[in-house]
């Protein structure tokens, strides 16, 4: 850990990254079990753990890829296809989000190209939100892990301490925080309005 634009020194700078997609309808009421892709197909610290407060899947660098939002993708139409209820999913156009044939519950419409900044409600200030809350759990839990640790550790075994597992249950309960009301919100900035006739 350090201050922004203070130079690491005493190792290097952590490579670990998680990507995270979410999701929700336009009033905020329901928002999807977060997407979170990690380096990892199976981490040791998810041994003995019955169930995940996520969705997790795996790759090489932790991005989101055709395949892994194919099949994200079509767990969901099976997922509104029991619950009876069509969808609309709004994409932002990139080769990792492929037009899927052959849903039965889901329509895909793609952003046009170079449009994701003004016209996709999560870029309105969604993941900005979700990325706040996230961030002060992080800040707090290493906060406590320094007050706690012993007096030879330095920051590197400090953050060590926190596991891909820690990091996955403050990232769902940082998707918790971010309010339906923003949701909505960010929806209405998009220009997204429901029009009743």
């Amino acid at each position: 850990m350090a201050v922004k634009g203070e130079k690491c020194s005493g190792g290097k700078k952590s490579k670990d990254r998680l990507t995270a997609l979410v999701a929700a309808n336009m009033d905020g009421t329901d928002k999807l079990p977060l997407l979170v892709i990690g380096k990892f197909k199976k981490p040791r610290c998810f041994n003995n753990i019955a169930h995940l407060p996520v969705t997790y899947e795996a790759n090489k660098k932790a991005w989101m890829d055709s395949t892994l939002f194919t099949k994200w993708v079509r767990r969901l139409d099976r997922r509104f296809l029991a619950e009876g209820r069509r969808v609309c999913l709004i994409v932002d156009n990139c080769t990792a989000h492929p037009d899927i044939k052959d849903l039965k519950a889901m329509k895909l419409v793609f952003l046009p190209p170079n449009t994701t900044s003004k016209l996709q409600p999560c870029d309105q200030g969604i993941i900005q939100n979700l990325k706040r809350f996230y961030r002060h759990r992080m800040l707090e839990r290493l906060l406590l892990t320094i007050n706690t640790a012993d007096e030879g550790d330095d920051m590197v075994n400090i953050n060590k301490q926190i596991s891909l597992l820690d990091a996955v249950r403050m990232l769902r309960a940082a998707w918790n925080d971010v309010k339906q009301e923003t949701v909505a919100k960010c929806f209405a900035h998009a220009g997204f309005v429901v029009r009743i006739t």
